[in-house]
């Protein structure tokens, strides 16, 4: 069945806590910035706040298999997290609408057609994508069942090659 992408995702906006308040930093909330983008999943974040920056800011927590899009200068990279993390601006958050669309199947659709979330940037110092950019794209889906063979059969590949990436590693080391 073909959906708007925004019709089976809630968009969710980022934000960054004051910078001058040091009250709001290096706390236990991890916060993602595009520099924190690196595989399928987050290893590390650079940066965390406090459930005080949380609270005064528009910074949002994820929920288990949310996927991060880059949205502004590097569009395009994808990152599948877990709950409890929070995101800056330059981020949007999609979670899935479980009825419709797997979350592991979203993240694999996205990063095959990063080129067509790029076709919708904007901007001319930087690209941009809004949340209007997902109201443009298109997806075909299959039903759940053929979804979570599919997102399995990928998931496994991923898996092999981070193995290796590992030994790989180690072997130089």
């Amino acid at each position: 069945m073909r959906y708007k992408l925004s019709d089976c995702v809630t968009i969710i906006s980022g934000g960054t806590p004051k910078k001058s308040q040091e009250s709001y930093w290096n706390g236990n909330i991890p916060w993602i910035t595009v520099k924190d983008f690196n595989g399928k999943y987050v290893s590390t974040t650079t940066d965390s706040i406090t459930l005080e920056g949380l609270k005064h800011s528009s910074a949002n927590l994820t929920e288990d298999q949310d996927i991060l899009i880059s949205a502004r200068g590097t569009v395009g990279k994808v990152l599948m997290v877990g709950a409890g993390y929070t995101f800056n601006q330059s981020i949007y958050c999609l979670r899935a609408d479980r009825s419709v669309l797997v979350p592991d199947y979203l993240f694999y659709w996205l990063e095959k057609n990063v080129s067509l979330v790029k076709q919708g940037t904007h901007g001319s110092v930087f690209e941009t994508i809004t949340k209007d950019t997902f109201n443009h794209l298109t997806i075909d889906l299959p039903d759940l069942k053929e979804q979570h063979q599919i997102a399995h059969k990928l998931s496994m590949f991923d898996r092999k090659i981070n193995l290796n990436e590992q030994i790989n590693d180690n072997l130089a080391a």
